[in-house]
């Protein structure tokens, strides 16, 4: 006769609904755990324009301001200066943003860094943001 412990001892792969909801969350909160890492490209990632690759028009980014384009944050600190960097957080890899009030500031920590040389100025990061290297071609930023 069948009494249901019979059949739980014999099929050991045979979940409880506690188990099974146990561990359709476990998975849900991992996934979602993972889109929080540093790198992930919704968020940041690495500058992804290769060189050659035209950021910005001049005119498009403003005397103490910036832009980010293909992963990279282009700023014009000095009337004429362009400078560019990895948009990439060193934290834990967000975008940061254009500068406002002379400073450039990551949304998730409030780490900042200075547009003229991309150091850190302050926030849990460790490090500066990493310069990436640009020229000037008539009215076009282009990746080195």
């Amino acid at each position: 006769m069948y009494d249901g412990q019979e059949f739980l001892r014999d099929n050991r792969w045979c979940l409880s609904r506690r188990g099974l909801l146990t561990g359709a969350g476990a998975l849900g909160a991992a996934g979602l755990l993972s889109a929080c890492g540093a790198g992930d490209s919704a968020t940041g990632g690495p500058a992804s324009a290769a060189p050659g690759t035209v950021l910005a028009r001049t005119g498009d980014v403003p005397v103490g301001g910036g832009t980010v384009a293909e992963g990279v944050l282009v700023v014009q600190p000095e009337a004429g200066s362009f400078k560019a960097y990895d948009a990439t957080c060193p934290h834990q890899g967000v975008r940061v943003g254009a500068p406002r009030d002379g400073v450039i500031t990551c949304p998730a920590h409030n780490s900042t860094f200075s547009p003229g040389d991309g150091a850190r100025l302050g926030g849990p990061a460790t490090k500066g943001l990493t310069e990436i290297p640009v020229r000037v071609d008539g009215t076009t930023i282009v990746r080195a």
